[in-house]
């Protein structure tokens, strides 16, 4: 008889999204490359060659529904009516309510319920709450990519626990493959840095803590005459308060916004850089941490929940609420050289453990998890199984 494989319906409507996208493109990309399975993947209109070009494979199908609309409660489970798909992957916390397979979904955080977007309306949060409950209670499985984050769900939301699985994010082993001398210093002329770098990789949203940040690393400046430049890369302004702030603090030749970059780009500034900063009030992974640990870049992270989780034993774990704590962390970090090489070691140690190739290996056995407590149970629609 011939083995079989799995169908898998995949939302990837969240791809082009910072964070959560690269988590589904990993995902894409590892199961193209699985003979357990196969793929129905659900996309945004317009981006269907985006995700042919992850999974050449997969069968797409095109949603027009807005995410957190009542919409997509109606137009995902018609875009999957005719699809004998034996579980559906939803990589984030709103599963359609009329969705009836087999589900396993992805829970990454519950940063939102703690530190709201500010034109978040209270509604939005109201509905951000039903649904988290409602998924939590309906899906087969349930993944986290942290035991602090598998923690929230059950203390916040009740969660059983017998249905959350923790599957921790992956690496790009591209990370750290140091590029070039020649490719380093091209990149530090056209951002306009000057080493020793700094780096924070990170939006500007409150639990960021990024004002703590400059802070800290104005007191350094001061204390302890801390050479070379902060460097802030992704979503903040080189215009907006932060840059304002810097300026008032008679640091603006030594604080640099870049912007979004490349993946090339950001790996490259990894290894460009001299110690990478996170310092975020609550993470529900850290995804930069592990990343600078792979690129051999020392790291100084919080003492708090996923970060001290994914940091313990190889990062600096300091208060990100202590000002001087962070400051002389970043002291010490940057001058001591037996302390950074322990560090590195240590880092790319963690590092090689945690790999997108082995997130998939995972994510798979919870996919087999759910087909088998489904079919145990009869319901929740189609379980069809079908060769190769």
């Amino acid at each position: 008889m011939p083995p079989m494989k799995l169908h898998l319906g995949l939302d990837a409507r969240k791809l082009t999204d910072f964070g959560i996208g690269t988590y589904v493109g990993e995902l894409l990309r590892g199961l193209e490359g699985s003979d357990e399975c196969r793929l129905t993947v659900l996309a945004r209109d317009g981006h269907e060659d985006r995700v042919k070009s992850l999974a050449p494979s997969a069968r797409v199908l095109a949603v027009s529904a807005g995410e957190y609309s009542l919409a997509e409660h109606v137009k995902v489970p018609m875009a999957l009516w005719r699809e004998p798909v034996d579980v559906l992957h939803v990589p984030h916390y709103v599963v359609p309510m009329w969705t009836r397979r087999l589900t396993v979904v992805t829970i990454h955080d519950v940063i939102q319920l703690f530190y709201p977007p500010e034109q978040r309306t209270q509604l939005a949060l109201l509905y951000l709450r039903a649904m988290m409950r409602s998924t939590l209670r309906r899906a087969t499985r349930v993944i986290t990519v942290s035991r602090t984050s598998r923690k929230d769900l059950i203390n916040i939301f009740g969660a059983e626990p017998d249905k959350v699985r923790v599957v921790p994010n992956g690496v790009e082993p591209e990370t750290a493959n140091r590029p070039d001398a020649e490719v380093l210093d091209e990149l530090r002329e056209r951002l306009g840095l000057k080493s020793p770098l700094l780096l924070v990789v990170a939006n500007d949203k409150t639990h960021k803590n990024l004002d703590m940040v400059l802070r800290s690393f104005h007191l350094a400046c001061v204390e302890h005459g801390l050479p070379g430049q902060l460097v802030f890369v992704g979503g903040v302004r080189p215009d907006g308060r932060l840059a304002r702030r810097a300026e008032a603090l008679g640091l603006a030749d030594r604080v640099r916004f870049v912007g979004r970059v490349s993946r090339r780009d950001l790996r490259s500034l990894y290894h460009a850089a001299a110690v990478l900063l996170h310092v975020a009030l609550y993470e529900g992974f850290g995804l930069p941490v592990l990343e600078a640990m792979a690129a051999g870049l020392p790291v100084i992270t919080s003492n708090v929940g996923a970060m001290q989780e994914l940091g313990e034993g190889a990062a600096r774990l300091v208060n990100p609420l202590d000002v001087r704590e962070i400051s002389n962390g970043m002291a010490v970090v940057l001058v001591d050289d037996p302390l950074r090489r322990r560090m590195i070691e240590a880092g790319r140690r963690k590092a090689q453990k945690l790999s997108w190739e082995r997130t998939v290996e995972r994510t798979l056995e919870v996919y087999r998890e759910a087909l088998e407590s489904g079919a145990g149970r009869g319901t929740f629609g189609r379980f069809r199984r079908e060769a190769r």
